[in-house]
């Protein structure tokens, strides 16, 4: 019988062939609904994965959905570990509907949103003090202070109100290019952000932390402040009281978090510590990133937004900024929305709109004095997780899942901190295919997993392409070796937890996870790739000072085994690189 590649697919996912259509047309109405340049991209690579990537990946003259088990599943492993990113690139984005099809569950309960009960201006007044594009973390504290003044605001979002939904469709939904925004300079790098009401503060973890005594005392000599002196502590009190930051109680920790704090004791290391958040009423429900169902994070769509309404603030939804115009006494805004286009006019403009569209609004207006330096110098705090089979713990979707943090002393630019993903999100990335996506799959609820991240010392830039954020990164080589450390300080502690490392021969050990602002493919000529995720499943793991630590950890920008003390040279980037006893 003949199949197709996405047929042939399913079915050796488990996927019972009764199902089979049902799950392929899920798969081709999601690729429907991506944005406009991915979907057009699509159907290309499609057809090329189906009908020239076995002649020139596995030298088979027939069409993918054809070729026999065994060399299908030798295709698909070849398409994940090409020496070629493109080609790694195009099988991550192909596959990716046909993963998330598999992954079925009932969204949560819908919640009542604090801003539904709130009048949402559809004709706004022509004129206003303040216009505010923009409700984040930056819009909605200016549009409560100043309404609270007196002054007439009026907040212009792009984005909707969170509803509730799966993890799957909140991604789709509520994030930036579906959270698709990829780096266009040596590689794919994914940087995750919020289009919603509320901005990112709406999907992220919750956390909240001061900024470090050591970043404040570099802003002070770039910017000539005095914020290390405590000049900026009245107001980060005030935001702090009026988000609810609280340190929540350790019995809402997820179970990686608790494990991983078990490891650290038992390698003497002090100094975990539960993360500060901004939500009071936390049970634990473990969606922070995906809408909280109990409304307890208080992202600034409830914590701001509703008490700026009341004070007379204009809240414009599904609405864009698209002309701005900067007169001598007033400023011309003309949006965009529902509704059609329309022109305000304000005595003060504040832009607020984020690192992924102010740049773009600035350039796209001509506005400011140095257009030459907007969308440079862009940080991300490059991330990525570690995850280590625990058989005996069963995991679930519980818990904090960024609730603890630690920092390493001998990495001082790095932070480890906790971060679980639902089976839903984690599973679409899985960078194995065949058997070993199925024998992960099953596991998945087994998995623990901790993340880090780091103040990176490299800069980025940021353009618009059509409306869409476009983003240059190459990770320094110095942040590279960090990372590295971090990674293998993780596996070590994992596996002190009691992390099993035992898995069938025929099981590759490897996984990808996506996590935000995880740099995925670095520039080619770094000395050191970045890794994006570790899969604790090696053989036996030491704690000796030397790192005898016996495990595998992926990367993608090409096929080469490398160990981790022989690191690459500039002509060889690495694909994967093991753990193996350091010499001596």
């Amino acid at each position: 019988m003949s199949y197709t590649f996405k047929e042939r697919w399913l079915l050796q996912a488990g996927v019972p062939e009764e199902k089979i259509k049902t799950k392929w047309l899920q798969a081709v109405a999601r690729s429907h609904r991506y944005p406009p340049l991915h979907r057009r991209v699509y159907p290309i690579l499609l057809w090329f994965t189906e009908w020239l990537g076995p002649l020139f990946i596995v030298f088979r003259f027939s069409k993918a959905g054809n070729l026999s088990e065994k060399t299908f599943d030798l295709y698909l492993n070849r398409l994940r570990e090409h020496r070629i990113s493109y080609i790694q690139i195009m099988s991550v984005f192909v596959l990716a509907p046909l993963k998330e099809a598999i992954i079925e569950k009932e969204p949560p309960q819908a919640w009542e949103h604090p801003l539904h009960d709130l009048k949402k201006e559809k004709d706004p007044e022509a004129h206003s003090d303040v216009i505010i594009i923009g409700s984040g973390a930056g819009g909605a504290p200016a549009a409560l202070e100043l309404s609270r003044n007196g002054l007439s605001v009026t907040i212009i979002e792009k984005g909707e109100i969170l509803e509730s939904g799966t993890a799957a469709r909140i991604l789709e939904k509520y994030y930036v290019g579906q959270a698709l925004t990829l780096s266009y300079n040596g590689g794919m790098l994914l940087v995750l952000a919020g289009n919603t009401v509320g901005g990112t503060t709406s999907i992220n973890s919750g956390t909240c932390l001061r900024p470090r005594k050591e970043c404040l005392e570099l802003w002070d000599r770039q910017l000539g402040t005095h914020f290390a002196d405590g000049e900026l502590d009245t107001y980060l009190d005030k935001v702090e009281s009026q988000v609810g930051v609280c340190v929540p109680d350790r019995s809402l920790l997820s179970k990686s978090s608790i494990l991983f704090e078990k490891g650290l004791e038992k390698l003497n290391r002090p100094g975990a510590y539960v993360l500060p958040r901004y939500a009071p009423g936390c049970n634990g429900s473990g969606r922070c990133c995906f809408g909280c169902p109990t409304g307890a994070k208080q992202s600034t769509d409830y914590s701001y937004l509703p008490q700026a309404v009341k004070a007379g603030a204009r809240l414009l939804i599904n609405t864009e900024a698209v002309k701005i115009d900067e007169r001598k006494d007033k400023v011309l805004v003309k949006i965009k929305g529902a509704d059609g286009e329309q022109t305000l006019t304000c005595k003060t403009l504040i832009i607020s709109g984020g690192a992924m569209f102010t740049p773009g609004l600035l350039k796209r207006n001509r506005l400011g004095s140095r257009l030459s330096q907007v969308g440079k110098n862009l940080k991300i705090h490059p991330a990525n997780k570690v995850f280590a089979w625990f058989p005996d713990h069963f995991h679930g979707e519980g818990g904090i899942p960024q609730g603890s943090g630690y920092h390493p002393p001998e990495l001082p630019l790095v932070t480890l901190e906790g971060i679980h993903t639902p089976k839903s999100i984690t599973a679409p990335i899985f960078s194995v295919s065949g058997k070993a996506f199925n024998w992960w799959l099953e596991r998945n609820d087994y998995l623990s997993s901790f993340g880090l991240m780091i103040r990176d010392r490299g800069k980025g830039s940021l353009f618009e392409l059509n409306g869409f954020p476009c983003i240059g990164y190459k990770l320094h080589p110095q942040d590279a070796k960090d990372i590295i450390a971090g990674d293998i300080l993780i596996a070590k502690t994992f596996f002190a937890a009691g992390a099993k490392n035992k898995m069938g021969r025929d099981m590759r050990p490897i996984l990808f996870i996506i996590q935000i602002n995880a740099p995925i493919l670095p520039a080619r000529p770094t000395p050191v790739a970045c890794v994006c995720a570790v899969l604790l499943c090696g053989r036996s793991a030491q704690s000796s000072p030397q790192g005898q630590l016996k495990t595998w950890c992926v990367h993608f920008p090409s096929m080469l085994c490398q160990t981790f003390s022989s690191l690459p040279t500039p002509r060889m980037p690495v694909r994967w690189y093991g753990l193996h006893p350091m010499p001596a």
